[in-house]
């Protein structure tokens, strides 16, 4: 995801009038030097060029009475005029050389000049600029001189001490800024604990599912649907599943779907069709349309068991749901919605997530992949419609021939999911077909198994892909021997089938 960045924009010094740039730099001069006074004689409309004016604080020399002689003498002083400055001000935003030379032949005479001089424009001058500023103001007797481009007037604005400043000409400050920031911190900090205390029970590390009630904050109509025509498409309130705490916010698992993979191609696809996110509040959906989605559900799965095990994967979107933008946490909920109900600021958006992660996850020893960040392509392997599962051959009176140790594990649980045969014992077997492999009576069960995916390797090559130690063991426990590195090996990838759903 992104990282989203803040900045601030450039000062609009044009948008100030004339006079008020001005008015914008004499605030600027205040703090310049210690003054006697300052001027705007700009704004007199006879200003002999200049726009401000400023005179340094007075000085004064005293002489004192250093003997009895002079005691009949009072003490004197003598004031001298403090240092005279001009100031102009141009608000354009390209000054050249050739105009800065015009500006000072123009303003700053040689026969009587300033003792400092300070041109002003919201631009950014070239070194040839600065050069030419220079030797013109030496030339004429100039003692001291400031170019201020816009680099300078925003350097002074974003000072601290002129924060007032900023503020009176532009509606900035960054003093209130900080105040109103420490709040925000305080804001985030707050909801962040509340949900690790809600959710993960004061562990922030915590693994975690959990059912939370997003809500529009804006919304006024909860909890009736029909009272929006669009809310399919644009829910104000959803479900979701809250998976984690993130440092920006809280990250919810948005959804999941079956998915296609081959890594060695680095392609991959998912269907859209089925959401595989259980949520609660299912249970409120009518029940036709909830067998609808079963119904939906059985045939995509189906479709998704019968691709090669190794390419089986799942497609995950979570979302992250910031901390500033959750105004209310209602940790109790309603007997509708029996979970914590989460108000939040969608901004306009149908969802109230900043962003998103893209992965695929398959559940077993592989790593997680993010196919955008990792150049996976997506191909077309998922049809639109899934068409209604085929059957196969049901064989009720032929067996899988396994030792009593195998078929104890196989009942026990789900650890045995392949069939492996070297001589062709099983080829009548293809995919989709139903085989018997225990047979049960009044007091047990009976186990089937359907083939979904066959395929034919040599030893070697199947161990290197899927490691020796557990299927050495197996290979060799449903041939009873132990097979030569180069036989034919064919593997029937299966899923387990109770009696009952054979028969139904």
């Amino acid at each position: 995801m992104a990282k989203v960045t803040r900045t601030t924009n450039p000062l609009p010094f044009e948008h100030l009038e004339p006079r008020r740039f001005e008015d914008l730099v004499r605030q600027l001069m205040y703090d310049f030097r210690d003054w006697q006074s300052i001027e705007a004689t700009g704004h007199s409309g006879n200003d002999d060029g200049f726009d401000i004016r400023g005179h340094e604080k007075l000085k004064d020399v005293a002489n004192r009475v250093d003997s009895e002689e002079d005691e009949d003498n009072e003490e004197g002083k003598h004031l001298l005029e403090g240092n005279e400055w001009m100031v102009q001000c141009k608000r354009e935003k390209s000054i050249g050389p050739t105009k800065i030379r015009k500006i000072i032949v123009d303003g700053v005479k040689k026969d009587n000049p300033p003792y400092g001089y300070i041109l002003v424009a919201p631009t950014i001058f070239s070194k040839t600029s600065y050069d030419t500023f220079r030797s013109e103001l030496l030339s004429r007797g100039v003692s001291e001189f400031y170019l201020w481009g816009r680099g300078e007037l925003e350097d002074m604005l974003y000072m601290p001490k002129n924060d007032r400043i900023l503020f009176t000409f532009f509606g900035i400050s960054f003093s209130s800024k900080k105040r109103s920031r420490s709040s925000e911190i305080r804001f985030v900090v707050n909801n962040k604990n509340k949900l690790i205390k809600i959710l993960a029970g004061g562990n922030p590390e915590q693994i975690f599912r959990k059912s939370i009630l997003v809500r529009d904050y804006s919304d006024t109509q909860y909890p009736y649907k029909n009272k929006y025509k669009d809310f399919e498409k644009s829910p104000r309130w959803q479900e979701h599943i809250a998976v984690g705490i993130h440092p920006e916010g809280l990250k919810v698992l948005f959804r999941e779907h079956y998915a296609y993979i081959d890594r060695d191609k680095k392609e991959f696809d998912f269907s859209k069709n089925i959401d595989l996110t259980y949520r609660e509040s299912d249970q409120h959906e009518s029940e036709e349309k909830r067998k609808k989605n079963i119904q939906a559900r059985e045939i995509s799965q189906d479709y998704w068991t019968h691709l090669p095990r190794k390419n089986q994967v799942k497609f995950v979107v979570e979302g992250l749901i910031p901390y500033e933008d959750i105004l209310v946490i209602d940790r109790e909920g309603d007997p509708w919605y029996k979970f914590p109900h989460i108000f939040v600021d969608f901004k306009g958006q149908p969802h109230p997530f900043i962003g998103f992660w893209k992965e695929i996850r398959s559940g077993d020893y592989h790593p997680t992949i993010y196919p955008d960040m990792q150049g996976y392509k997506r191909i077309k392997i998922f049809p639109e419609t899934f068409p209604k599962p085929k059957k196969g051959k049901i064989y009720r009176n032929k067996k899988i021939e396994w030792p009593p140790e195998l078929e104890q594990t196989f009942k026990s649980g789900n650890h045995i999911t392949n069939l492996y045969d070297i001589g062709g014992k099983y080829d009548f077997l293809k995919p989709r077909d139903i085989i018997l492999v225990i047979k049960g009576d009044d007091r047990s069960d009976t186990y089937y198994v359907e083939i979904t995916h066959k395929f034919e390797t040599d030893v070697k090559s199947y161990l290197a892909e899927h490691g020796p130690s557990f299927m050495d063991r197996a290979i060799e426990l449903q041939l009873g021997r132990k097979p030569q590195d180069n036989e034919k090996l064919t593997i029937y990838e299966f899923t387990k089938k109770y009696g009952f759903q054979v028969d139904k």
